[in-house]
């Protein structure tokens, strides 16, 4: 639910042409773990967003802005970027709260070489999480911008399966 709350806080920054820029689980605020309440978790942090329409078209620039583990490869590479490279952190997000840990061992990575196994297509292992979950985190951490599913996808894809009475992981 906390995701999909998320995913709903980026669509509608994504409906007012803002570009949040640091999706990342520090930046999920918790209001409730109450199941029958409307929101449980609210997107915070806006510091780094920009206004899209006030951007440059070319918007290639982060000046530090992010946190490399949650960086697209086209912003990792300094290359366009658009809505889908928020997708893609919420993926990332999404991978590290539904297994309940980091992505990438802070003991064992750098920024520099999780940098480049984003950058040459690797993602984190998603064993421990159910195959519908995995398929959306999946879905929006493709390698290409432009073939990562939209954050409408996202939020459709997690009402549903979080409308199911009961989910599972795989362990």
């Amino acid at each position: 639910k906390m995701m999909l709350d998320s995913a709903q806080g980026v669509k509608y920054l994504h409906n007012n042409d803002i570009l949040h820029r640091d999706i990342k689980p520090e930046n999920i605020l918790v209001m409730s773990l109450e199941n029958d309440v409307e929101i449980n978790a609210k997107l915070t942090d806006f510091g780094s967003s920009r206004n899209v329409n006030k951007m440059v078209l070319d918007m290639t620039f982060t000046k530090g802005v992010g946190t490399p583990k949650y960086m697209p490869p086209e912003v990792l590479n300094r290359m366009h970027y658009e809505k889908s490279a928020d997708v893609y952190s919420l993926g990332m997000t999404m991978c590290e709260c539904f297994q309940w840990e980091k992505a990438f061992d802070p003991e064992k990575y750098r920024s520099w070489e999780i940098a480049e196994f984003i950058s040459d297509g690797q993602r984190p292992s998603l064993d421990n999480i159910n195959d519908e979950l995995a398929s959306v985190v999946k879905d929006c951490w493709r390698q290409k911008m432009y073939d990562r599913i939209p954050i409408e996808e996202v939020v459709k894809r997690l009402a549903t399966i979080y409308s199911k009475p009961v989910l599972h992981t795989t362990q």
